[in-house]
């Protein structure tokens, strides 16, 4: 019969878990607020339609914010279920975890 693995090894898995789950929400967020400051903060126009020209520190970055406005508007589609895939891995590890261990 199996062992269950040590606490120390149950605490890397847990942390990766969290990691896992909530990373890419983390970065999802992180783009919509560079969405937000370049629309507000450099006067700039993103939207999902085409790229408009957008300067920054007299560079164009266009293409760039069209990129962040594209993932900051349809990234939930992507995001959301591999956060909610992850979390139900996580429940069901820690779920077996503490059934074995409640079992030994």
């Amino acid at each position: 019969m199996g062992q269950c693995p040590p606490k120390s090894g149950r605490r890397v898995l847990y942390r990766l878990f969290v990691v896992l789950t909530l990373a890419p929400i983390g970065v999802w967020l992180l783009t919509v607020v560079g969405v937000i400051i370049l629309g507000a903060g450099f006067n700039c126009t993103i939207h999902e339609g085409f790229a408009n020209p957008c300067m920054v520190l007299g560079r164009d970055i266009g293409e760039t914010a069209y990129g962040l406005g594209v993932f900051a508007a349809w990234g939930p589609l992507f995001v959301l279920p591999i956060s909610l895939g992850m979390a139900i891995l996580w429940g069901a590890f820690t779920l077996v975890a503490r059934l074995w261990a409640r079992n030994r």
